[in-house]
């Protein structure tokens, strides 16, 4: 009866592990496919496959009796380790780094094929998972330290039982020689840090590209600034329409001069090329606390905390001349831009409406009394 539900056990581990990886690998399967695909899921993807089949050539050796040959499982350990290094680090480009990783990982795999005893096989990759775990795991902790994703903590927690395993199975070597007892932990061991591994990777990816697509929707795509929704969320979260914050909060609409006929002069390419560079002229001339949108078309805000209503307009003035001396080269042609700006003071009792209304009649004033010039509604 012990041995029936110790064969029980032994089989139902197995299965259970083969449908729980069949299913990782159908989900990465789905993402690679998927409008997401990128080659870090394609390595998360064949690093899955290889799990599939190095389990299920130990069930089926199991199975039929055949002759135990460790060689085959400890070469799609190692090239899965090598999967999983290029899908956790990213690098879609080639790199030498990506190289390194490669060629450690044949060196690492020829010496498993020259090698037939456990007790070397063991050897092997112990000594192999001790040389690539640390970079690996140093990389995941930093990331699960400015990354508030779940997924990063699974995978770091089966990445340091994985460095537990090499140190246990030397330990084995040298002092009971257990044959047994290490065949079963370094099976339990890596079928448990495979599904971390897994279940940690598919949540990390699933909830880096939600937070990447719920950005999206509050980004202009083609300035990469906030859009209105985008400010309306930066505000709230902020919480700068506070009474405590909002005294001293400035609201600046601005406008590219004759913007129509930059696009009707030199094409709608040229327009979209003078947006992008205004963009980056006010991302990189405001303080990085300065809260900057794009409202729509050729029109701007830009939402600051200042001192005074003098602070808040010298620093228009100088971002104002900073524009008007700007040159930008579009197909051997010099295009010339100025901007106009209508400023404002948050009032008590304003909507962030009632602000950005405010700062559009300045704008309108602005444009109305000749252009590249500021004017206020404090």
């Amino acid at each position: 009866m012990a041995i029936n539900l110790e064969s029980y056990f032994y089989h139902g581990f197995f299965v259970f592990l083969l449908i729980t990886v069949i299913t990782c690998s159908v989900i990465a399967t789905r993402l690679m496919i998927s409008r997401f695909k990128s080659k870090s899921i394609v390595f998360f993807n064949f690093f899955f496959y290889l799990g599939v089949v190095g389990f299920a050539w130990l069930w089926i050796q199991n199975i039929f009796g055949l002759p135990s040959d460790f060689r085959p499982s400890v070469i799609i350990y190692i090239l899965s380790m090598v999967l999983l290094q290029l899908s956790i680090y990213n690098h879609d480009e080639k790199c030498r780094f990506n190289r390194l990783m490669i060629g450690h990982g044949a060196i690492f795999s020829v010496f498993v094929l020259f090698t037939n005893d456990i007790n070397q096989l063991a050897l092997v990759e112990a000594c192999f998972t001790l040389t690539v775990l640390p970079a690996l795991i140093y990389f995941t902790f930093t990331r699960a330290l400015h990354k508030s994703n779940i997924g990063n903590t699974v995978l770091l927690a089966a990445q340091c039982i994985l460095l537990l395993v090499p140190i246990t199975q030397l330990t084995i070597i040298t002092h009971s020689h257990n044959l047994l007892t290490l065949y079963s932990l370094t099976v339990i061991a890596h079928a448990t840090v495979f599904v971390m591994t897994g279940f940690g990777l598919i949540t990390t990816l699933l909830i880096d590209e939600k937070r990447r697509y719920a950005e999206l929707s509050l980004k202009d795509p083609l300035t990469n600034l906030y859009n209105r929704r985008g400010l309306q969320y930066i505000l709230e979260k902020r919480q700068l329409l506070t009474n405590q914050h909002a005294a001293f909060l400035y609201a600046s609409a601005l406008d590219i001069d004759f913007f129509k006929s930059i696009n009707d002069n030199y094409g709608h390419e040229a327009g979209d090329l003078v947006l992008e560079v205004f963009a980056e002229l006010l991302q990189h001339h405001l303080h990085q606390e300065d809260l900057c949108c794009r409202l729509g078309g050729e029109e701007f805000l830009i939402l600051s905390i200042e001192k005074s209503s003098d602070q808040a307009y010298q620093k228009l003035e100088e971002l104002r001349q900073i524009i008007e001396s700007s040159q930008i080269e579009y197909k051997e042609q010099i295009i010339s831009l100025t901007a106009s700006f209508g400023l404002t003071h948050w009032q008590q009792a304003d909507t962030f409406d009632d602000l950005i209304n405010r700062a559009d009649k300045a704008l309108y004033s602005a444009k109305n009394n000749g252009r590249n010039r500021i004017e206020t509604i404090l």
